[in-house]
């Protein structure tokens, strides 16, 4: 965002303007969503997952964002105070299988990804068409397009020591996604990551921001990363 600030939002329908801890900002800015399926004092109606933002070019940004539970993908646009949402209500989601994460393509498509990481969905019509993913090693918790339009995803594996958390590139293939992991965050056993934000870093090469779930017991981080210029992936 701009003004040095990070753009969060939280698993009960909040928007998080949160600045970056290189800048002098100190104040965070929180605004809940004007509107959204059902209603937004009830958790699971509001249970927003994942972000994705249109830059506006002449006309206010617009902002993707997918609920699970109520399985919707919602539409809104900011003028920096009020919020208008329009509802979609894709079809073929499976209960409790809700979009955790959501990406946009080299091409400008919308790419939802369930957090059982089995597919990759689009929409088409208002319905949902499905795209096997291969690769997944764990649940998907949050993705996002790099500057140099490669997409990166963040798996959380669970194990008998606690959850691992893995950063993989999605690489669309013939008649199928694919998830290649190529890190490891360097995170305790209880840490649980939930967000990601990419940026141009100077230089050459990304800065990555990754931010986990405190889940009402566990620590909040902010992690920066750098992913170096022509990293492999593989």
């Amino acid at each position: 965002r701009g003004g040095g600030a990070l753009l969060g939002l939280t698993d009960s329908g909040v928007l998080v303007e949160l600045p970056k801890p290189t800048t002098s900002r100190r104040v965070a800015r929180l605004s809940d969503l004007a509107d959204g399926p059902g209603y937004p004092t009830f958790k699971e109606y509001r249970d927003s997952e994942a972000l994705v933002v249109e830059p506006g070019e002449g006309r206010p940004d617009i902002f993707w964002i997918a609920f699970e539970s109520r399985h919707s993908l919602w539409m809104y646009t900011a003028d920096g105070r009020s919020w208008g949402g329009v509802a979609l209500s894709p079809r073929g989601w499976k209960p409790n299988r809700g979009v955790e994460a959501m990406v946009e393509d080299a091409a400008g498509n919308l790419l939802l990804l369930p957090e059982d990481g089995s597919s990759v969905l689009t929409l088409e019509a208002g319905r949902t068409r499905a795209t096997p993913l291969l690769g997944a090693t764990g649940g998907v918790a949050d993705a996002v397009r790099l500057p140099d339009g490669r997409m990166v995803v963040a798996v959380r594996e669970v194990g008998l020591t606690g959850l691992t958390n893995r950063l993989a590139w999605l690489v669309r293939e013939q008649n199928s996604y694919r998830l290649q992991p190529f890190a490891t965050l360097p995170l305790g056993p209880f840490d649980n990551v939930e967000g990601l934000a990419a940026e141009p870093a100077p230089g050459g090469g990304t800065i990555l921001w990754a931010i986990t779930d405190n889940d009402g017991w566990r620590r909040t981080l902010l992690l920066k990363l750098r992913i170096e210029a022509g990293a492999s992936m593989r």
